[in-house]
C-alpha cells in the first residue's frame, strides 16, 4: 500500500481513485463493510481503492486538553487498512487549514483539484467541513455537480448492536478500558 501524507505532493498514478472517508478508528466491521464497497467501486470503475484518514483524530485538534482514546494508533491503523484491501492510503493533516475549510471548500480543494477522486464512498453518519457543515447528502450533490459518484453505506449491525468506535470506546471504559 502507498501511503502518502497531504496532498501536495499527490502522485498522478493515485489520481482518480474510489475513496473511503473517515478516521477509521478500529477499523471495525462497519469500517470493512466501508473499504468492502470503495473496493468494488474501484473495480468497477477500473481504479485504485484508496482511503482517506486525518491525523491527528479531528477530536484531538478540536479538544486537545480532553483526553481521546484512540482504539487503533495510526500505523496499525494503515495495516490494518492494507490487509482489506487498500491500495493508497492519504493521511491529511488535521489542521488550522483543514478545519477551516467550508464541506464545499473540502469537495474543491481535496476531493477533486488534489485527490480528483471518481468516487466517495462514506457512511450514513459522515460530517465534514467546517462546523460540520456536510453530510453524506450534500456530498453526493456536490458529487453529481462535479463530476465523481458517491456511495453511502447504511449502519452496520449485528443483533441490534450497532457498530461504531464511539460505542466501542463506551463498551471499554464500562469494563474498566480506561477511556
Amino acid at each position: 500500500m502507498r501511503i502518502i501524507h497531504g496532498t501536495d505532493s499527490f502522485p498522478a498514478s493515485a489520481r482518480g481513485a474510489a475513496l473511503a472517508i473517515g478516521n477509521f478508528d478500529g477499523v471495525h466491521r462497519g469500517h470493512q463493510a466501508l473499504i468492502k464497497a470503495t473496493r468494488d467501486e474501484a473495480v468497477r470503475l477500473g481504479a485504485p481503492t484508496g482511503a482517506v484518514v486525518f491525523e491527528p483524530h479531528p477530536r484531538e485538534y478540536f479538544q486537545p486538553d480532553k483526553p481521546h482514546f484512540r482504539l487503533t494508533p495510526l500505523p496499525l491503523k494503515l495495516r490494518l487498512l492494507e490487509r482489506f484491501g487498500v491500495d493508497v492510503a492519504v493521511v491529511l493533516p488535521f489542521d488550522a487549514g483543514l478545519a477551516g475549510l467550508s464541506a464545499d471548500g473540502f469537495v474543491a480543494r481535496v476531493l477533486v483539484d488534489a485527490l480528483a477522486a471518481r468516487q466517495v464512498v462514506v457512511g450514513y453518519d459522515f460530517r465534514f467541513g467546517k462546523g460540520r457543515g456536510g453530510d453524506p447528502e450534500s456530498l453526493r450533490r456536490a458529487g453529481d455537480a462535479l463530476g465523481f459518484g458517491v456511495t453511502i453505506i447504511s449502519q452496520v449491525a449485528e443483533a441490534g448492536e450497532i457498530f461504531s468506535s464511539s460505542a466501542i470506546r463506551a463498551d471499554l471504559g464500562q469494563a474498566g478500558g480506561g477511556v
